[in-house]
């Protein structure tokens, strides 16, 4: 049964603990430490070197009483989003938000807590039958950089579910774009503004005109592309001769994605062209897509887990990736659950007491209903 006390002091504890990309340590210790107290070995891998992190990803297995049935992977991530220095955590009745002006934390820590939870029940009350590994990663937010760079074949899933959809407790994100990311730089020639401007080539003009041309935000109901960056120059009297810009573009559809990509890089290139200035242009797959049906056996999991606690399952779309788009592009079959947070990524953030117990009580039911 879901301790409701111990879940929500565990929540809370999590929020307090600043953790922002590439710095979750105290979030990791904490982790180690509770599931050490119920006896469940953890392990880091060595992602901390790759990444340039302070801590790698936590691994911890739980095994079952029977080897044949499916093994099933929970996988949520350490780190938040900013402003998280100094988080107070507020409880109005259900409501759970922050004190200041910073981020609560819900998203990913709500996962987290459900985690610490589960773990508990698996090791005190013998609910599961078959393995169960729990997943926490790191540098979630700033590029799925821990699910990437772990090996995720070294743990033989057959279905895994990241904790970390927006949407209320019974959402199942089901399909995510393909997201292709832009790393440009713009090389013109310095010379003073106001002397001898004839002799500077403008790389800030460069980078203008062919982001001018470009067209952004929602192209149609599958792809979006954004321009997110733009840095360079040095004064207002000094021809630029370096900017270096930042973009993406997103699609469902393959296709429309490598047109767009195709389309970008053609004004990027056109744009230097137009003013004498050169350019460099980095183009890099950031996260593969996924599209599940909703009788995939993953999808199919959660739904009958869902149904059995009286809770209509939501089958979503997600213009934004996780960790399950690793996950199942490295070929195990992932589908993303809603946590039932809202307004993450803002200093509104709230989550609820009812959601968080009713999230871990599906992922029991998950637990029970994979061995059928």
């Amino acid at each position: 049964m879901v301790n409701k006390e111990n879940l929500l002091k565990t929540f809370i504890e999590l929020c307090e603990i600043c953790s922002p990309s590439f710095n979750e340590r105290a979030v990791s210790d904490y982790i180690s430490s509770r599931l050490a107290e119920l006896g469940v070995k953890v392990r880091m891998d060595g992602t901390a070197g790759v990444i340039g992190g302070d801590t790698g990803n936590l691994i911890a297995t739980i095994e079952g009483k029977d080897d044949f049935l499916p093994t099933l992977l929970f996988a949520v991530h350490m780190d938040t989003v900013e402003p998280s220095e100094g988080v107070k955590v507020k409880l109005d009745g259900d409501l759970i938000t922050s004190a200041g002006e910073t981020i609560l934390g819900a998203d990913d820590k709500v996962g987290i807590a459900a985690l610490l939870e589960i773990a508990r029940m698996l090791e005190e009350e013998r609910i599961n039958e078959g393995r169960v590994h729990l997943f926490f990663s790191v540098a979630e937010e700033v590029g799925l950089h821990g699910a990437k760079a772990f090996d995720l074949a070294s743990l033989k899933t057959d279905y895994a579910f990241t904790l970390d959809a927006a949407g209320p407790v019974g959402a199942i994100n089901v399909r995510s774009p393909y997201q292709e990311s832009f790393r440009v730089e713009f090389l013109g020639r310095t010379a003073h503004a106001g002397v001898a401007p004839e002799q500077g080539v403008n790389a800030i003009q460069a980078a203008s005109k062919a982001i001018a041309s470009m067209k952004l935000g929602r192209l149609d109901e599958e792809t979006t592309a954004n321009v997110g960056v733009i840095e360079g120059g040095l004064a207002s009297n000094i021809v630029p001769d370096r900017v270096r810009v930042s973009a993406e573009a997103r699609s469902f559809n393959l296709t429309k994605l490598n047109r767009q990509v195709s389309e970008m890089k053609r004004l990027f290139e056109e744009g230097a062209r137009e003013v004498g200035a050169d350019v460099r242009l980095k183009v890099y797959r950031e996260y593969d897509g996924y599209h599940h049906r909703e009788d995939d056996p993953v999808v199919m999991v959660a739904r009958r887990a869902m149904e059995k606690l009286g809770i209509e399952p939501r089958f979503s779309s997600s213009g934004g990736g996780s960790d399950a788009n690793i996950f199942n592009s490295k070929g195990v079959p992932t589908a993303n659950l809603g946590i039932g947070a809202e307004k993450v990524h803002t200093t509104e953030e709230s989550a609820s007491i009812s959601s968080m117990v009713l999230l871990t009580e599906l992922l029991v039911e998950i637990i029970k209903t994979a061995r059928e």
